[in-house]
C-alpha cells in the first residue's frame, strides 16, 4: 500500500467555485500526479464535518460542491471512475462524529459541543444509525475499495461534555467506568460499520486510521484500537498516524512503528503507517522533546524516504498513507516556519524510492 489523503481542505480549493468541466480536470490531475509519484491507493475526504462530497440523501452537500452537485456532477463518483481507469483504489475517508462549527449541519438532536465545535454523541444509538446510514450510502452506490475513519472520535476537551448518558447508564444498573462506557460505545460503531461494509460489498474493506500514540486513543478519545487489532469484527486495516521523526525523544519513528508491530494483531488485520509529509521542511517540531529532534526537519531531507524504507523492511507491515496530496508539490505551497528547499529536496528524494 502506497496511499495519499487527499482531505477536504484540498478538495475545497480544488473545486469551490469551479465549472463541472475545472472540477473534472482537477480530479484527474490528482489521479494523474498520485501515479506518477508511485502511489496505488488515494483516501478521498467524502465527509468532513457532518457535510457531503458527494451526492446523499442522508447528509448535506459540502458548501465547496454544492453548486456542482447540483449541476449533476457528483466529485466522488467521478474521483471512483478516475482512479480506478489508472489503476488507483480509492477508499472513502469519513470523519463519522464531526459536525464542525456549525450545527445547522446536524442530522439528529444528539450531539454536544467542545472547544466551540460539534460532535455527534457516541452514546447515543439516533446517532450512530445516522452515521452507519452515511456509510451504507458510500458503499452501496459507489464501487469505492475501502471506507476509513481516521483519528477523532470523543473530542480531546470533555470538560464540559453531558455525563447524562453515563448517569443514566449508572442509574440503570451499569457498573463500567466513564471510560470503559465511551470506549464500548466507540467500538460497538466500529463493529456494525464493519458488518455493514462487508454485508454489501465484498471486496471493500474498512479501516481506522488512529493517533500515532496508543496511549491517546485509549485514554483521550476512547478508541479501543487494541482490541479492533486483535479480535476479528471491528477493522480490515490500522493505519497508525506516526507522525514522527527519528529523533523524537519519546515516540522516534522507528521505535513507535516497532511498538504497533508488537500490539496483538488477528491475521485478518493488515498494518499501514501514516507518514507525516506534511512536516517537511517545518523549522521546529515543538513536541519533539530535544533540540535535536525539533530541527531535525528542518536539517535532514531525507526523512520521508527513511521513513519508508524502514516501514518495507518489516515484514509485518503492508505499507504507508502520506499526509497530504498538497505536500507532494511544495514548490507550490506558501507555508510559515518552513525550508522549501528542504522540502523540495525531501519530495525528490522520497520519489527515488516510492516504487518497489
Amino acid at each position: 500500500m502506497r496511499a495519499v489523503w487527499v482531505s477536504y481542505i484540498e478538495l475545497n480549493s480544488m473545486l469551490n467555485g469551479k465549472t463541472v468541466a475545472q472540477a473534472k480536470a482537477a480530479i484527474d490531475g490528482v489521479m494523474v500526479n498520485c501515479k506518477a509519484y508511485g502511489l496505488n491507493a488515494v483516501i478521498f475526504h467524502v465527509r468532513a464535518n457532518s457535510d457531503a462530497y458527494y451526492k446523499s440523501k442522508v447528509f448535506s452537500p459540502a458548501a465547496s460542491v454544492k453548486n456542482l452537485l447540483n449541476a449533476g456532477f457528483d466529485p466522488l463518483a467521478y474521483a471512483v471512475e478516475a482512479a480506478h481507469s489508472r489503476g488507483l483504489e480509492l477508499h472513502a475517508w469519513v470523519n463519522p462524529y464531526r459536525i464542525g462549527t456549525n450545527k445547522s449541519f446536524a442530522k439528529c438532536n444528539d450531539y454536544f459541543e467542545s472547544d466551540g465545535r460539534y460532535y455527534y454523541n457516541p452514546a447515543s444509538d439516533d446517532a450512530q444509525k445516522l452515521i452507519i446510514s452515511g456509510v451504507d450510502e458510500i458503499v452501496r452506490n459507489y464501487k469505492t475499495d475501502g471506507v476509513q475513519f481516521d483519528d477523532y472520535f470523543y473530542p480531546s476537551n470533555l470538560k464540559n461534555l453531558p455525563n447524562d448518558d453515563y448517569n443514566k447508564y449508572k442509574s440503570d444498573g451499569g457498573k463500567m467506568s466513564v471510560g470503559d462506557w465511551r470506549r464500548t460505545n466507540v467500538s460497538k460503531l466500529i463493529a456494525t460499520v464493519y458488518k455493514k461494509v462487508h454485508s454489501i460489498r465484498s471486496g471493500c474493506v474498512f479501516g481506522v486510521s488512529p493517533r500515532g500514540v496508543q496511549d491517546q486513543n485509549y485514554d483521550v478519545v476512547y478508541a479501543d484500537v487494541a482490541l479492533w487489532m486483535k479480535e476479528k469484527g471491528y477493522i480490515d486495516y490500522i493505519c497508525p498516524q506516526v507522525y514522527f521523526g527519528f529523533l523524537h525523544k519519546t515516540q522516534a519513528f522507528d521505535k513507535n512503528v516497532d511498538s504497533w508491530i508488537a500490539m496483538p494483531r488477528h491475521s485478518s488485520v493488515r498494518l499501514y503507517i501514516g507518514l507525516a509529509l506534511h512536516k517537511i521542511g517545518i523549522l521546529s517540531d515543538q513536541y519533539a522533546g530535544t533540540n535535536a529532534g525539533k530541527a531535525e526537519w528542518a536539517q535532514h531531507n531525507d526523512i520521508m524516504k527513511r521513513s519508508l524504507l524502514s516501514v518495507r523492511s518489516k515484514p509485518e507491515c503492508g505499507g504507508v498513507m502520506f499526509f497530504s496530496y498538497r505536500y507532494f508539490t511544495p514548490a507550490s505551497l506558501t507555508q510559515s516556519s518552513w525550508s522549501r528547499d528542504v522540502a523540495i529536496r525531501e519530495v525528490e528524494n522520497l520519489l527515488t524510492v516510492m516504487k518497489p
